[in-house]
């Protein structure tokens, strides 16, 4: 038998497996430590102008997702300037209610989750859908999309919504579904074809109305069938996951993280959606950290020096900290990943992601492996924790200390791997 040291590097012969996924973490995590100047930067900005309440919450959104620190000096100052805005729009009044949900400091946020829940629903359709304001003559898909998610909120905040909120959206939704699963703009018979972003929306709407009615009945046996159908639009239209020229492509693929997570949906046909999509947008973000769209009709406010603008940079490290909840305020570890990881991850975070690795098992060793050697402590301290978890010990890893210091031990772990996989 050779000597150890002379014995292939082991290392090599398994990040032969997964160079793909530990390639796209590395990249996520740069970018996502890239983006946070910039999205600092937008906060502050929006924080500041007379832009529209639904830009800074928007922004705030994604800094809360992005894990900024509450006493991060432009944080307060934007919650406080967002808590006094006077939302008219429904777009405005649902991301505010999204950010009351996911921020429990939000001032009076239960009164005034009532005061928006109210407004809103004052801006249904008489055929269920939701325009932009006040008794529409109208409705269509976008606004009824973050109508939802703005409703889904205010309920997860105690507000109650009557059911015939979502059966009668239930029905709307299926009568403008098209033969194919996809679904467009407006109404079927209004002259809009189907496309991505909206396929996504419709099918996130009926993943949120299936969850709300089944909450004290039965929700229609049609919906499940109905939100495959959906599904299916999308192994038909591949091309659109992952592409920048998809119109409203930023808006489309955050759209489409919502729908997928709450669809349990980790590849549409035998694409990687999140991969795909992650992939795209490290390869759009300009050098300042920012981002921009060509295919995206409301940027928001524009930053110069490649900071980008305000609505595709929230959108897209919306996208890749890939935050959403499939219940409001539950724990779901199976949307934290180790490409979700980066140095500054939060304790909750590094144990729903090591959580989901020990699911997986054995097969997970080899990005275990890759992810044991990381530069970043929260990564090598998920990793750490999987590799206990699944192998029953820690081979003396330790993840304060660098890979370098923990060679001897990501060996032996990795022989051990090799001996029982």
């Amino acid at each position: 038998m050779r000597p150890l040291s002379l014995l292939p590097p082991l290392a090599a012969v398994l990040a032969g497996a997964v160079p793909a996924q530990d390639t796209l973490r590395e990249r996520v995590n740069h970018a996502l430590a890239e983006a946070r100047p910039a999205l600092l930067a937008h906060l502050q900005e929006a924080t500041e102008s007379a832009g529209r309440p639904g830009e800074l919450a928007l922004v705030l959104l994604a800094a809360i997702h992005d894990g900024v620190d509450a006493n991060e000096p432009r944080f307060p100052k934007a919650v406080q300037r967002l808590a006094k805005a006077k939302p008219s729009e429904t777009y405005d009044l649902a991301l505010r209610l999204m950010v009351m949900e996911a921020l429990p400091t939000f001032p009076d946020r239960e009164d005034q989750a009532k005061d928006d829940a109210k407004q809103l629903l004052r801006h249904r359709h008489r055929e269920g859908g939701f325009g932009y304001d006040d008794n529409p003559g109208s409705w269509d898909l976008s606004n009824t999309q973050y109508a939802v998610l703005g409703l889904r909120a205010a309920k997860a905040l105690g507000v109650k919504v009557e059911r015939v909120v979502w059966s009668q959206l239930v029905a709307t939704m299926l009568d403008n579904q098209d033969a194919y699963g996809g679904f467009g703009y407006g109404r079927n018979d209004s002259g809009f074809d189907s496309y991505a972003s909206m396929t996504a929306a419709g099918v996130a709407v009926l993943a949120i109305c299936r969850q709300m009615l089944d909450d004290g009945g039965r929700p229609p046996q049609a919906l499940d069938g109905r939100i495959q159908r959906g599904w299916q639009w999308f192994t038909r239209n591949p091309d659109t996951i992952g592409s920048a020229k998809e119109r409203w492509s930023f808006y489309f693929h955050y759209g489409l993280e919502r729908a997928a997570i709450l669809c349990d949906v980790d590849k549409v046909g035998t694409i990687d959606w999140y991969a795909e999509g992650a992939r795209m947008l490290c390869d759009l973000q300009d050098k300042g950290g920012g981002w921009s769209s060509l295919t995206d009709g409301y940027p928001g406010g524009h930053l110069a020096r490649g900071r980008g603008d305000l609505v595709p940079t929230s959108f897209a490290v919306l996208f890749l900290r890939r935050k959403f909840q499939k219940v409001v305020g539950a724990v779901t570890p199976h949307v934290v990943r180790l490409v979700n990881l980066g140095p500054n991850s939060k304790p909750a975070d590094v144990e729903a992601c090591a959580a989901d690795l020990v699911k997986r098992g054995k097969e997970a060793l080899p990005e275990v492996f890759q992810a044991l050697r990381s530069d970043h402590e929260p990564v090598r301290r998920a990793a750490a924790q999987a590799l206990r978890g699944i192998a029953g010990e820690p081979f003396g890893y330790d993840p304060a200390l660098s890979a370098a210091d923990n060679r001897a031990a990501i060996t032996r772990a990795e022989l051990w791997y090799l001996k029982n996989r």
